[in-house]
Order: structure tokens, then sequence, then C-alpha cells
């Protein structure tokens, strides 16, 4: 543990650019990169505690400046003491999680220095030919053990659809909830908080033949 500790904190250092975002396209789904975010000095002894950490990712599909769609994510880190490994859950919106295992520091410093969620929006539900960008907000551990034990069983109570073409659920409204709770320095804030916009970009011209 100690090892991994000292290489995390070797890799962490090397991180300095600025962070952005970007829109990624992959067959009819727009996507979001975040790349070099600058996360707490604390984050990486965080991370080797065996403790699990939560970074929760709303990201909303501008047109100029009227809100399209907006999506969530949460990525749930967790360290192995004994293997030294990390595991990632990667929960989108109300989909079922996906599980990604990461090797050591060097593999989860890569990861968490380049998210990437290749599909956070039908590219059907955005209007073609616009020139839109996306907003990042991003949350670390904005709540305690037993706060998000309640809110999540009450997203997996709560959590049907309401409208499955733009995938709106209500499991939306927690994520928005611990974000405007945060903006109001309620006790709900988190300590570390990004907000990135992205350039102008175009729906490619294969996601338009999915309309």
């Amino acid at each position: 543990m100690k090892r991994a500790f000292a290489l995390f904190i070797c890799l962490w250092s090397a991180a300095g650019a600025a962070a952005t975002v970007s829109a990624t396209q992959t067959n009819g789904a727009v996507g979001v990169r975040v790349e070099a975010l600058a996360f707490p000095e604390s984050l990486p002894r965080e991370l080797v505690s065996g403790l699990t950490n939560r970074l929760y990712l709303r990201v909303t599909a501008l047109d100029g400046a009227t809100s399209l769609q907006v999506s969530t994510v949460e990525f749930a880190i967790r360290y192995d003491l004994w293997e030294e490994t990390f595991t990632v859950t990667r929960t989108v919106n109300a989909e079922p999680a996906e599980t990604l295992k990461f090797a050591g520091a060097a593999e989860i410093n890569v990861f968490l220095q380049s998210l990437h969620v290749p599909r956070i929006f039908a590219a059907r539900v955005l209007p073609p030919e616009r020139p839109l960008t996306l907003r990042a907000e991003l949350l670390l551990n904005p709540i305690g053990q037993e706060k998000l034990r309640m809110i999540r069983k009450w997203v997996a109570e709560n959590s049907a659809p309401v409208n499955a073409d733009q995938g709106i659920s209500t499991s939306n409204t927690v994520f928005n909830r611990i974000f405007e709770q945060y903006a109001d320095g309620s006790d709900l804030a988190a300590v570390w908080r990004v907000d990135l916009v992205s350039p102008p970009f175009r729906l490619a011209p294969q996601a338009h033949e999915a309309r």
C-alpha cells in the first residue's frame, strides 16, 4: 500500500494542464471526455484508504443558453488493500452499472486524468446542424455515507423513466438536488467542484441519418 501511495503521488504531481471538456461521437451517440482535472491533493491518500470514493458528473447539452438534455454519471472507486487494484463502478442515469478494473496507481491515474463516457446522449434527440456545447459539472464525495445510502435506496425505488425518448429519469432529480444544494452552501456540499464548458460542436452527418 505504501508503494502504491508513493507512486500515486508522483503521477498526481505530473498532471498540471488546465482541465478541459469535449464532445465525442460514436454510433449515433454523443459522449463526453473530461481531461486534466486538478483533483484535491488529499485524493491519492483517500483513494488507497479502502473506502469507496464517489465522483459525480452532470452533463448538460446546450444550444446557446438553452438546456436540451441532462445526464448524470456516478463513478464509485474502491481500492483493494490486498491486491492493490482499483475497481470503478460507472453508472449513467438509470442504466445498468458498468464495472472497470485497474491494475494499480498508474492505470487509475490515467483513467481519472481522461474521464470518458462514450454514450451519454442519443444523437437523434439533439438538433442537427446546430452549434452545441456540453457543460460538465463534477463533485467529489459530496454527501455522507448514511445520506448516500438513503438516497440510493430512494433512487432504486423511484427510477422509472419519465421520457424514454430523451432518457430522463427521476434519478436525475437526486443528482440535480446535490448540485443545487452545493450551490446553496447547504450541508450537502462537496469540498471539490469543477464546472467546465466544451468548445462548440456539430453532430456528425451519420448521426443525422439515425433520426
